[in-house]
């Protein structure tokens, strides 16, 4: 006989459809892995008022959906008063603006009013930056979605765009960014880490007693599955969302240090750069004719099935790219830099070249352009490490059923 469902409130800062960050897949694919086995009310904020939100792509996979305009939103008016508190909340105290914006009054009142008058037995929150109130009102299981060590990510990103004069500033915001982390995600009681390498650091800062259980960024192998058509000949992707520095400065240094030394071996070499809000610096590129910019698409597939091959020169990163699984789950062979595979337990030839150089990078992307025989060998091979390793089933699916045994030991 099966067991009736519990109850899930999962708190999310962005409506996740339609799919425009890595962030938004792996939400929708939790929603669906978690309704097997719970009741689950989403909550989640919007930015736009005339964003629909009664798709039954997310219906399906909950028992309720709330959405609740970010007030700032409402006029131009209230966009400019609100950022202006955000730039002295940020200066004075460290706020990231994730957690400004997700704990605004509305905001806050509302998610509080749902947790107080029903009863949970897991309160699921997407990343750290909610509320401490919110988390303490939950009565059942609490558990954080992490999506890496944010304060080491941040402290990347900000290290490459602070200037020198701006350092000793920059490492007084991320002390308080590093604190105001641990301690909300002390509040838990158990985190979700996406790597072996975060859970470690996890513990290092937070004690070795936390709970804490692994689940790597899935993807859905039956929606991500190769295409009958045959590639493009000559063309190259870079794949991933361009709202945040990793991507843009990717897609920078593979214009201006790799790109030239394919085509001094192939002048005809395309690349489409397929990713949501380009910067204006990014669509500039398209003024070589050999360069596309795709911005929002509808459906990533049908632009990555054009592919030869994805390219991933990333200077920087931290955590899981669940773009990268869904790559090799279509058998499309890829170059990186070590820093775009960082802490995903991929190795060299599992449906991907690793390179770091210009020279070398640029050379693998030329092997696989050449060789049609070894591109589909290699191509094979990524599927199979997708589904065995980073399938819905291998992830989200073994994070639920654990989730649902737990939730009943706990009180």
């Amino acid at each position: 006989m099966e067991e009736s469902k519990k109850k899930l409130l999962f708190v999310y800062s962005r409506f996740p459809w339609p799919i425009e960050m890595g962030i938004d897949a792996r939400v929708i694919n939790l929603l669906n892995s978690l309704s097997r086995k719970f009741e689950v009310d989403l909550v989640c904020k919007i930015e736009f008022k005339d964003k629909p939100h009664d798709f039954p792509e997310i219906k399906k996979y909950c028992h309720s959906v709330e959405a609740l305009l970010c007030p700032n939103r409402r006029s131009n008016l209230h966009r400019f008063g609100y950022k202006a508190l955000f730039f002295f909340s940020f200066l004075f105290k460290g706020t990231p603006s994730y957690l400004f914006y997700n704990n605004l009054s509305r905001i806050k009142k509302r998610i509080l009013y749902r947790i107080r008058h029903n009863h949970y037995d897991v309160g699921f929150f997407e990343y750290w930056f909610w509320d401490k109130k919110l988390i303490q009102a939950c009565n059942g299981l609490k558990v954080i979605d992490a999506n890496d060590v944010q304060f080491l990510r941040e402290e990347k990103i900000r290290e490459k765009k602070s200037k020198n004069l701006f350092k000793p500033f920059m490492k007084f915001q991320m002390s308080r960014y590093m604190r105001k982390e641990l301690g909300t995600l002390n509040l838990f009681n158990l985190i979700i880490a996406t790597s072996e390498e975060d859970k470690k650091i996890f513990h290092e800062y937070l004690g070795s007693q936390r709970n804490i259980v692994i689940c790597p960024t899935g993807v859905d192998t039956e929606e991500f599955a190769p295409r009958a058509k045959e590639p493009e000949e000559d063309t190259l992707v870079f794949y991933g969302a361009m709202e945040g520095l990793i991507n843009v400065d990717g897609v920078l240094y593979l214009c201006k240090e790799i790109m030239p030394l394919i085509w001094n071996r192939r002048k005809n070499v395309k690349l489409m750069v397929l990713g949501s809000s380009p910067p204006k610096e990014i669509v500039a590129l398209t003024s070589d004719p050999r360069i596309t910019v795709t911005g929002y698409v509808k459906d990533v597939r049908d632009y990555l099935a054009v592919g030869k091959v994805v390219v991933l020169p990333l200077r920087l990163s931290y955590g899981h790219r669940g773009r990268m699984f869904e790559i090799m789950a279509m058998e499309i062979p890829a170059v990186v830099t070590p820093q775009a595979i960082k802490g995903m337990g991929l190795e060299n030839g599992e449906g991907l070249l690793i390179e770091e150089s210009p020279h070398a990078f640029a050379q693998a992307v030329l092997t696989i352009l050449d060789d049609k025989t070894y591109a589909k060998e290699l191509g094979m091979r990524a599927r199979k490490v997708a589904i065995k390793k980073f399938s819905n089933q291998a992830t989200y699916d073994q994070l639920t059923d654990f989730l649902f045994e737990y939730s009943k030991r706990w009180k």
